[in-house]
Parts: structure tokens; sequence; C-alpha cells
């Protein structure tokens, strides 16, 4: 894994960038520790309307983290929807404790809570296909 992001690095590319966002600070803080070691660029939001803001502002993640359910005016289902209508190039990862809509994998792609660290580290990895 740290290999390949060694790779891209001395191909003069830059890390990739994971947009977090997570209304829980503890766990926001452990899961951003955990993507750094890997060698990704992380910004943190608090919820998905700090992570909307980010975007609209020019913002460019390479892949989106969000938990669905957090407070603000819009949810992480209504935040991927508008990150896949206006950035579909944008990967996108969901998390939640709830198994939320049928549908949930349509937005993409899905890591129930509580999620071990390493797990959810390889999953964004290989979303950006650096696994």
């Amino acid at each position: 894994m740290a290999q390949l992001l060694e790779a891209r690095l001395e191909q003069g590319g830059e890390p990739a960038q994971v947009l977090l966002v997570e209304d829980e600070v503890l766990i926001r803080s452990m899961l951003a520790e955990e993507l750094r070691a890997a060698g990704l660029r992380v910004i943190e939001a608090g919820n998905a309307d700090e992570a909307w803001d980010f975007m609209i502002t020019g913002g460019r993640p390479d892949l989106v983290f969000s938990d669905v359910t957090m407070p603000g005016s819009i949810d992480g289902l209504e935040l991927t929807r508008r990150i896949k209508s206006a950035y579909p190039a944008v990967k996108i990862i969901i998390t939640s404790g709830n198994p939320g809509p049928r549908n949930i994998s349509e937005y993409g792609f899905f890591l129930p809570k509580p999620y071990q660290l390493d797990r959810a580290a390889a999953m964004t990895l290989a979303s950006l296909g650096l696994r």
C-alpha cells in the first residue's frame, strides 16, 4: 500500500485527497490519522454543510468519505447526491450505523458502522485505485 503511494509521489503526483465528513470528533480524528498514515491528504468536515461549502468554493477531493446522519441542513446522502451530480469523477464512500435506504449503493460504496479503521483505510485506498 505504501509502495503504491510512494511510486505516485516519485512520479511527481500529489497525494490523493480525501474529504472526510463525520460529526463525531473522535471517529473523525482517528480515521483522519489512519488515512494520513496511509499517505493520503485529508480534509476534515464536521457536517455535510461544511463539506458542500468546501466543494463549491473550489475544493476538489479525489474521494469523499461521509457519514449519513449529521446535524445541519443536509445529511450525507444529500451531500453525495449533490457531489455525484456536480462532480461525477469524485469517488464516494458512505458510512452509517443504520442500513439506510435500499438503494444506498447508488450513492457510493457503503461501509457499515462500527468499522475497523484499517478496513476503512483499505476501502479508501482501493476506491482510489491505490491498492
